[in-house]
């Protein structure tokens, strides 16, 4: 089910809280992504953040505390293909972030041409407040917002 052509505004959604969808499906995470398959927002996802979030999976203390299967990852993995509007990756962003690591997720944002990035990194994505012109929130704001809607 592609996100073409629904309403709703178009979002980024950060790794972490990408993972905490799978690890605590009970949890704010889940609810976000169910927002996403019902068409509350149109989740634009890369390649970058897929791999990304496939690491995230296969780490040991991952591994260790959330035992899951293969089965479980690739279906994850692919409900959320199924649900995002991909970017190609072309776009590169440099020195945005205090953290490197971070910057694909900023890129994907202005590539995918998001209304929102949405990320529960205090530390390096929310201080910057926006990127280019594109308003950086919580998980917890961005449901608040779809909830208003």
């Amino acid at each position: 089910m592609s996100t073409r052509g629904r309403r709703g505004p178009k979002a980024v959604v950060d790794t972490n809280i990408l993972a905490r969808g799978l690890l605590r499906p009970g949890g704010a995470s889940a609810a976000l992504l169910t927002a996403a398959e019902e068409a509350s927002f149109r989740l634009v996802l890369s390649l970058s953040i897929l791999r990304e979030l496939r690491e995230v999976f296969f780490k040991p203390h991952v591994r260790r505390r959330y035992p899951l299967t293969m089965e479980q990852i690739a279906g994850y993995m692919a409900s959320l293909q199924v649900v995002a509007e991909m970017v190609e990756g072309r776009l590169q962003v440099h020195g945005a972030s205090r953290d490197p690591d971070d910057d694909h997720i900023l890129a994907c944002g202005l590539e995918g041409a998001v209304d929102f990035i949405v990320s529960d990194d205090r530390k390096h994505i929310l201080p910057l407040g926006e990127y280019r012109g594109i308003p950086i929130v919580s998980m917890p704001a961005f449901l608040q917002m779809l909830r208003w809607r």
